[in-house]
């Protein structure tokens, strides 16, 4: 796997020398008039532009939700792009608040906030994520995600609170701290091959974890939430007590982005690779894991973690007319107990999607994923990276 994750990121280097706009499939006509989904959306605030002359330019609307684990569902979204001190040369700050209910009794609440002060030289992120949700735990490695005998549904109850301060030391260059508050707990854990004769094979205790975190970052892309041009390169890391074992343990990561508008041809080639590592007595809502809605779509989310993860994932963004786009991708990554492991075992994810602008550049997703077997199917907010 390293030597492929090498090969991508020197043909990135290659070709990333000169960044050209990202060109649509169809031109949207200067004169067109607004369709009626457009008149629709509009009195929701979703006009798909910004409007700098507002304190803030929200967009409220209620949308549909899914993804394999929480069914489907309904939440309200609400985004909102903002310029703090009038700064022409810096990309608007953002507030998204996504809320959500499902008919598997699953909900919650994720707030995304990044601020922009001093012409983007200063940045405050705050992430808030509550939620009780439906989740499965199969024990850690792929052997134990492989075995459907392992499989145990519970529901997970997560309060986490991350803010994040980051200063520019050079061009793009930036140098952040912060914390990370999580309490986790897991409720009715329920092995689903069995009865009284199959008890759970794992307890998954509530913990409280606090730590402090430390983050290196290159970052010259153009939009933070949905780049077309740029490089991300940031290694983090994170030093916690665990209320439950009363010990401590630490996190570190890493992430390589970059986005390339292609010259000749319509959309853009977006690709990432990101490697979470764990040191110590890790609890399980804290392991690295692959599946879900952003790191490998078509795993279950939590099927599959253990102390340390690796990928990579491509994707063709293309842009097809006025608010309406594509994406197909193919990624492979995997878990495992030691670094050493990680090359083994690749596990892979292939898919399509479709897209919809809301906000600047803020899009509505909706996703389908084929990973190890299985089909799954997202719908969410904002890209994936």
């Amino acid at each position: 796997m390293y030597r492929n994750l090498s090969l991508c990121l020197a043909l990135s280097l290659g070709t990333s020398s000169a960044f050209a706009e990202v060109k649509p499939l169809f031109e949207t006509p200067e004169d067109m008039e607004p369709t009626w989904v457009d008149n629709i959306l509009e009195h929701f605030g979703a006009d798909g532009e910004f409007d700098d002359s507002k304190s803030i330019d929200m967009s409220y609307l209620p949308t549909a939700y899914y993804t394999p684990e929480k069914k489907f569902g309904v939440g309200v979204l609400m985004v909102g792009v903002y310029d703090l001190e009038d700064q022409i040369d810096s990309q608007p700050s953002s507030l998204v608040v996504n809320s959500y209910i499902s008919m598997n009794r699953s909900y919650g609440v994720t707030i995304e906030n990044m601020n922009y002060f001093n012409g983007g030289k200063n940045r405050l992120s705050f992430d808030v994520e509550l939620h009780n949700e439906a989740a499965v735990y199969y024990g850690q490695g792929v052997d134990a995600g492989n075995t459907e005998q392992n499989k145990h549904e519970f529901e997970e109850i997560v309060y986490s609170f991350k803010p994040m301060w980051m200063t520019e030391l050079s061009d793009n260059y930036f140098l952040g701290f912060g914390g990370d508050v999580t309490y986790a707990k897991a409720e009715n854990l329920e092995r689903v091959e069995g009865d009284e004769s199959f008890p759970s094979l794992y307890e998954l205790p509530s913990n409280l974890s606090s730590g402090v975190l430390l983050s290196s970052i290159y970052d010259s892309r153009d939009y933070r939430l949905n780049a077309t041009k740029g490089w991300l390169f940031q290694v983090d890391a994170g030093f916690y007590y665990n209320d439950h074992s009363e010990s401590s343990f630490s996190k570190y990561g890493v992430e390589v982005a970059n986005y390339i508008a292609l010259e000749n041809m319509p959309g853009l080639i977006a690709w990432q690779v990101k490697g979470e590592f764990t040191g110590g007595d890790t609890p399980w809502n804290m392991l690295p894991d692959l599946g879900g809605s952003s790191a490998l779509r078509g795993l279950y989310q939590g099927q599959y973690r253990d102390a340390n993860m690796a990928m990579a994932q491509v994707e063709y963004r293309l842009p097809i007319f006025q608010r309406y786009g594509m994406v197909f991708w193919g990624g492979a990554g995997n878990v495992a107990d030691e670094i050493s492991n990680l090359n083994d075992d690749l596990l892979t994810s292939v898919g399509t999607g479709f897209r919809f602008r809301v906000k600047d550049r803020i899009n509505l997703r909706v996703d389908i994923g084929y990973a190890e077997g299985d089909t799954n199917f997202y719908l969410n907010v904002n890209e994936v990276f």
